[in-house]
């Protein structure tokens, strides 16, 4: 068995040691941790990580009372509702909890998404729940802001789980509210998605089943024979002498001959018990491949325990791509569908693949077909449902274009609007479920946060985007009163408003706009940009790519290395869609290398006729096409060079 295989520390080890030899990292990998990670993560957590560095679930606030909860309702077959959001991350936990229920619940099981309903609990949303009249409900991404949607249903009989995780407002419901960001939480991670919660919610579930759920665990620390750690679900309950535990704890201790040597005892333990059943394990880490999707397509920061839930799964879902296992029927058939490399699947193909392809069911308001598809079984229907989900996307991406074209349009008629704080966007004949996609595109070409708005079945709704670290939630609560639901995250955030009132939150927006990028103290754009290594074109090639392969998975917060070619003589130049894009190669470099630029390529060829040499900025990414994969450089940023 493979030295590194999370299936190879068994219970025989007399000493555990989760840290590892120490990394030894290059020059070239020293300086990428040292200028983009040192402040966020441990080397050792980047280059000797593993599942055994997971903190337990049950330091999640009302996790264990919820937990209880599901297990009763499981045991006397009472119907469950399981309701989750229209988008990536709702759709992945409603799937992850939703599947493991299938195959433990003897009772009915309803699982449904958002889909022309407002967010959360809207009137739509309340009354389905009400129809079906459950025993339990779990929403799923969100629940935390409806209060009074859920007492009313505390009223009528129905209990309610909420696992969530978007900012906390000043009141919360009352129910089971499991969530990171919670004043009272113990959890160390903050920014986790919900399909995570719900691949821990799972764990929890999987772990109660075991013997060691109701007991405790003495693990001397090695100083002396009297000293050490009390661990009792995963959770570090005591540290210090043996004799003083008996009196504080009503659950039995059993005593072991373990040492372990690491920062986090309880989480050494609680993955050491894990793998005295390899079947429970197993069950448990199918589940990676779509916490690691929701992650990715929610932009939680890949360092810490974000990137060893996307690292696991990854490697999860290259083993589905190569047939080597075949738990999830669904996401199989989708993978086949997008041709994705057969060596590995990662976090990029997440994030521009598997990701929008999951949303865009929401946002053609058919988020049933995403669902269905990620919990069918049958490989002639899940081949089915993923070749519908595929067409779906290609609407969506028909639909943003059209959108973009418009908002072109309406941007060239309305020029001031450009010169404001933040670019505000709504026109009759925007057409609706890509709000999202298309607010992201203008940020990217106007630099500033974007509120963009569409009609959508009688009444409007919006979604805007942040542009530095600006957090876009506190200039929609200086709206709230108009708003019928909002929410989101610091970066980016939804909306729904009756149409009449959206000159009011334009006069809302724009009175406030100046004073809310002040407080929040946004970054100015930098005119310059600083590079990892700057390289000789001869050096552009698959060996320094791999080197720095090893901090992977790349994504939010942990960008991939940016390398800049001074002086580039630039030749073999081929537009693509009327030249927005534009591929090109560079004199010196190897011919197997494909260079490229997006959307700025006008702007690229308009200065390189003007001079004749560039400075660039890019990344090496792997692209894979047909199943067939090549390395390319990716311009991010050009500028004339000092040398001609």
């Amino acid at each position: 068995m493979p030295k590194n295989s999370p299936y190879s520390h068994g219970p025989g080890l007399k000493e555990i040691s989760s840290s590892g030899p120490g990394p030894h990292l290059s020059p070239l990998q020293h300086r990428f941790y040292q200028t983009h990670l040192r402040e966020k993560s441990h080397p050792e957590h980047l280059l000797y990580h593993g599942l055994r560095e997971l903190p337990s679930p049950f330091l999640l606030p009302d996790l264990e009372p919820a937990l209880e909860l599901l297990k009763e309702t499981v045991a006397s077959g009472k119907k469950i509702l399981l309701f989750g959001d229209r988008d990536c991350d709702g759709v992945s936990s409603t799937s992850l909890l939703g599947g493991f229920l299938k195959k433990i619940h003897p009772g009915e099981l309803i699982l449904k998404v958002s889909n022309e309903e407002d967010y959360g609990l809207s009137p739509a949303a309340l009354d389905f729940v009400k129809k079906n009249k459950p025993d339990l409900l779990i929403t799923l991404d969100f629940g935390t802001t409806n209060h009074v949607q859920i007492d009313l249903l505390a009223s009528l009989g129905i209990k309610v789980i909420v696992l969530d995780h978007h900012e906390i407002p000043e009141r919360i419901p009352a129910c089971f509210l499991i969530s990171p960001k919670r004043p009272d939480c113990r959890y160390p991670n903050e920014k986790i998605c919900t399909a995570v919660l719900a691949l821990k919610f799972i764990q929890a579930y999987l772990y109660s089943s075991l013997e060691e759920y109701n007991v405790g665990t003495w693990i001397g620390d090695g100083n002396s024979l009297f000293t050490g750690y009390l661990i009792h679900r995963g959770k570090l309950v005591f540290q210090g002498e043996r004799h003083e535990v008996e009196s504080k704890f009503s659950f039995p201790i059993r005593e072991t001959h373990y040492r372990i040597s690491s920062e986090f005892p309880e989480r050494e333990w609680f993955y050491q018990e894990f793998l005295k059943y390899p079947a429970i394990l197993e069950q448990y880490l199918q589940n990676f491949d779509l916490a690691a999707v929701g992650t990715v397509s929610d932009m939680m920061p890949l360092f810490g325990e974000n990137r060893i839930i996307v690292k696991e799964g990854c490697r999860i879902l290259s083993k589905l791509n190569r047939k080597e296992t075949r738990h999830r029927e669904g996401l199989f058939q989708l993978l086949q569908l997008m041709e994705l490399s057969e060596k590995h699947v990662t976090s990029k193909d997440l994030g521009w693949g598997l990701g929008p392809m999951i949303n865009s069911a929401g946002r053609m308001n058919s988020t049933e077909v995403a669902l269905q598809l990620l919990l069918e079984e049958n490989p002639e229907r899940a081949k089915t449902g993923a070749k519908e989900l595929q067409k779906l996307n290609e609407e969506r991406r028909e639909r943003t274009k059209r959108n973009l074209f418009k908002v072109d349009g309406f941007l060239k008629r309305k020029l001031e609007r450009t010169q404001k704080a933040v670019l505000f966007c709504y026109e009759p004949d925007f057409e609706p479920g890509v709000s999202g996609i298309v607010a992201t595109r203008l940020v990217e070409e106007y630099k500033k946060p974007v509120l963009f708005i569409t009609p959508d079945h009688g009444h409007a709704k919006g979604s805007i985007r942040s542009y530095g670290k600006e957090n876009v939630l506190n200039l929609l609560k200086k709206a709230e009163s108009i708003f019928f639901q909002y929410g989101g995250h610091k970066e980016a955030g939804g909306f729904s408003l009756s149409i009449d009132q959206i000159p009011e939150l334009a006069k809302i927006v724009f009175e406030h706009a100046d004073s809310w990028l002040e407080e929040e103290q946004k970054q100015a754009v930098l005119d310059s940009v600083s590079s990892l290594v700057s390289l000789e074109p001869t050096e552009l090639n698959a060996k320094i790519f791999q080197e720095l392969s090893v901090f992977e998975p790349f994504g939010h917060e942990n960008p991939a290395p940016l390398y800049s070619i001074k002086g580039a003589k630039i030749y073999h130049t081929k537009p693509m869609t009327d030249g927005k894009h534009v591929r090109f190669r560079i004199l010196g470099a190897p011919e197997t290398i494909q260079c490229l630029i997006w959307n700025r390529g006008k702007d690229f060829l308009e200065l390189l006729s003007k001079t004749g040499s560039l400075d660039l900025w890019g990344s090496l990414e792997e692209s894979t096409f047909r199943s067939k994969t090549s390395l390319q450089f990716v311009v991010n940023y050009f500028e004339e060079s000092e040398k001609n």
